[in-house]
């Protein structure tokens, strides 16, 4: 389709920016800042909610290695909830993200009563792709962050930023061919395996947790997805009449260079879609539009340089 696209940003529903983005800038380095907006309506936001008057202040960082950007939001209209109340590892939707860094030892160290660090450092063999080094740690709300290190991770400094998100599923095989087919993730990184069953029972909470996972990128643009299904225990579905804007792990967010193309294909493919394509008139020239995967996990395509 002559296309460019990976992933963007992911979105998070925060209860005080005060907290969080002190946590992301300086703790973790994300001192890059793409946008921000402050507390006011977002009309283009409408559409997802079904209302008027939704108000929500943004900010969006990054760290200086670059990869994914996270968005925290500050949503006070429509009134947001906690997603979950008991969030467990594997519940479906997006679960974490990954960053890559250079030493966990290390790091462990350096962060020590900073960071709520909820595993110790793990090491695993993963086929085709080798030595996976892997800690755990929940940001001030409870968030799940993975950090990751290995041969086939260079980094140049602490930190070597986002490089993908994890989103559960319930199907990993249909989650796989949808993503891979309608969404441009044609590339297997780490096909199918259960090589983390057993590694994140800190994490989930549950003794010999069972997992498997793969990752997927695109070959026209960087950031990545990992998708995981939690077989044991079961990963749980959305909770009914959760909205953007809740507490948690909100989106992922998609590139495309044509917003209009993009939507049209999804509404042939048959996609569910949340809005139509809005247009955001500030200094990107930024257009969207929100739709569900077969999970019914919300995904936002999003261009720059779009004229309405």
């Amino acid at each position: 389709m002559g296309e460019t696209w990976a992933v963007h940003h992911v979105a998070i529903g925060v209860k005080d920016l005060q907290i969080m983005r002190p946590f992301y800038q300086d703790v973790l380095e994300f001192k890059k800042v793409f946008a921000e907006t402050a507390h006011t309506e977002h009309k283009h936001m409408r559409e997802v909610f079904r209302m008027p008057n939704t108000m929500h202040s943004m900010t969006m960082l990054n760290q200086e290695d670059e990869g994914i950007f996270v968005e925290l939001i500050r949503m006070t209209n429509p009134a947001p909830r906690a997603i979950r109340k008991d969030f467990r590892y594997g519940d479906i939707g997006v679960t974490k993200t990954t960053i890559a860094v250079s030493d966990l030892e290390q790091l462990c160290k350096e962060l020590e009563g900073r960071v709520n660090f909820c595993s110790k450092p793990k090491s695993v063999e993963i086929p085709r792709w080798g030595d996976y080094h892997l800690l755990y740690c929940r940001d001030p709300e409870g968030n799940l962050i993975e950090f990751v290190s290995g041969k086939n991770l260079p980094v140049r400094s602490r930190f070597g930023g986002v490089r993908w998100v994890g989103v559960s599923v319930t199907d990993l095989q249909r989650s796989m061919s949808f993503y891979q087919k309608h969404l441009g993730f044609d590339t297997i990184v780490i096909d199918s395996h259960e090589r983390f069953s057993g590694l994140v029972d800190e994490v989930s909470g549950a003794n010999q947790t069972k997992v498997r996972s793969c990752l997927l990128a695109s070959s026209r643009g960087r950031g990545m997805i990992e998708l995981l299904e939690v077989f044991e225990p079961r990963g749980r579905s959305i909770p009914f009449s959760t909205s953007w804007g809740d507490f948690g792990y909100l989106q992922v967010c998609l590139y495309c260079d044509d917003i209009r193309e993009r939507a049209a294909y999804c509404e042939k493919e048959g996609m569910e879609f949340l809005s139509r394509t809005q247009f955001v008139h500030d200094k990107h020239g930024g257009a969207f539009f929100y739709f569900r995967d077969p999970d019914g996990i919300p995904i936002e395509f999003l261009a720059f340089n779009q004229e309405a």
